[in-house]
């Protein structure tokens, strides 16, 4: 039976990965908007890279947590640094644009990898009465 940091963890990842595809899936419309418009040249060629190196980061931070999840060294410590970037993830897209479901839905990976850094871990338990 897994227990509930796993679960914490696979969920926290699942929003992360669900917010990076929502994220990903504008990239061509930025694109042609930014190509059309009368801005400079750098940010036509740098804009379309920045929106697909977010997606790619909410991706690695969802690879980390699913690591976490089915590590039997879970450290709280990693949980809580993992908590704290999705929680400023979400708060800098809530600073650009307001409160949408790109803002909801890293902070509910945030609160999801917060509790598990913070539940009862049962695998120091396990790991000393293995040792006898």
């Amino acid at each position: 039976m897994f227990r509930i940091t796993t679960i914490l963890c696979v969920v926290g990842s699942i929003l992360l990965l669900v917010t990076a595809i929502l994220h990903g899936s504008g990239y061509f419309q930025v694109s042609d908007a930014i190509l059309k418009s009368d801005t400079s040249p750098f940010l036509k060629n740098a804009l379309p890279g920045l929106w697909v190196h977010f997606s790619i980061h909410l991706v690695i931070l969802a690879v980390f947590g699913l690591v976490l999840a089915f590590s039997h060294h879970r450290i709280r410590t990693l949980l809580a640094v993992l908590a704290l970037a999705a929680a400023a993830d979400a708060a800098w897209a809530f600073s650009l644009a307001g409160f949408f479901v790109g803002v909801a839905l890293p902070l509910a990976a945030a609160l999801c990898f917060a509790s598990a850094a913070w539940a009862p871990d049962n695998s120091s338990r396990r790991t000393r009465n293995a040792s006898r």
